[in-house]
């Protein structure tokens, strides 16, 4: 017979855990989400068996490089076939089999981001689009860039498979400059915008034109700009780098994009400003928090 205390602690404790189910869908990638299964066993099992918390999933480093074909299906699973986003960064161990698998299991996907993904191939991705695309289902997002092989005619039969609808977005396209399959961002430059997109001078993949990681702005000899955190030689206009947060170490910031790669470091003083350590300094240190368990 359980007492009045212990009851209402019951009671508190089913009200917070409403209270979570509501905010966990709003949680950023799976590194949040199965940290918060860490809190404790009720919360672990009600996370598990809560669908709607599964159907977007999103997979940044540094968990990325863990990630392999039977982890993320067995991830994917637990949407019971209702996933619809399904974005993986730089996810190198996930292979063509893997992605199938997925895609099959969870006809529903509407987007897949699969930036980075080296271990895809165009035959991959096409036939998991192709197969989406029964039952007049289209996928309305694809971004495909870093997946290594397209060609032309692979762009071109993709694009009749994908959503019409306004919104619909595929990140390649043809450089008109070098005439590869490749991204070519919007500039955020004004002067560039007052022309029509395609005769504006600075339209052309990231290799053709120097650009600011952040904001896209084409990069002329006579703009002023500063080296990100980011790597592969990734710089920043100075408008851009003056605003972003910097590693307390080498004082450089990460574009948006490369965020999650902070370190943040915890401190017990309220009105101090959020500081952080990247990638190259943290490591430099040899500690690495972020050690998560896939499994749940």
């Amino acid at each position: 017979m359980k007492t009045e205390e212990e009851e209402e602690e019951e009671e508190e404790w089913r009200s917070a855990r409403e209270v979570l189910l509501i905010v966990l869908p709003y949680l950023p990638s799976l590194f949040e989400l199965l940290s918060m299964t860490r809190v404790s066993r009720s919360l672990r099992d009600a996370i598990r068996d809560e669908t709607a918390l599964w159907t977007n999933i999103v997979v940044e480093p540094p968990l990325s490089s863990r990630l392999t074909d039977d982890i993320l299906s067995d991830i994917t699973s637990k949407s019971a076939g209702k996933l619809k986003t399904l974005i993986l960064r730089r996810c190198l161990r996930v292979t063509d089999t893997g992605l199938r698998r997925v895609v099959d299991s969870n006809p529903l996907i509407t987007k897949i981001i699969v930036p980075g993904c080296s271990g895809l191939t165009p035959e991959g991705i096409m036939e998991c689009v192709v197969s989406l695309s029964k039952n007049n289902h289209k996928v309305e997002t694809l971004h495909i860039n870093g997946v290594n092989g397209f060609t032309k005619q692979h762009l071109s039969a993709l694009l009749t498979y994908l959503s019409s609808s306004e919104g619909a977005t595929i990140d390649l396209e043809v450089c008109p400059k070098c005439d590869e399959i490749r991204m070519i961002p919007a500039c955020s430059r004004e002067s560039c915008n007052l022309k029509q997109t395609n005769e504006r001078k600075c339209r052309g993949c990231w290799l053709c034109i120097p650009r600011c990681a952040e904001c896209s702005v084409c990069l002329g000899p006579d703009t002023e700009s500063q080296e990100a955190a980011c790597g592969n030689d990734d710089v920043l206009c100075l408008e851009c780098w003056l605003v972003l947060p910097k590693c307390r170490f080498c004082n450089k910031p990460y574009c948006t994009n490369h965020s999650s790669r902070r370190h943040e470091i915890a401190t017990t003083d309220a009105a101090a400003r959020p500081s952080f350590e990247c990638e190259a300094c943290y490591y430099r240190a040899g500690t690495n928090p972020y050690e998560v368990d896939y499994q749940i």
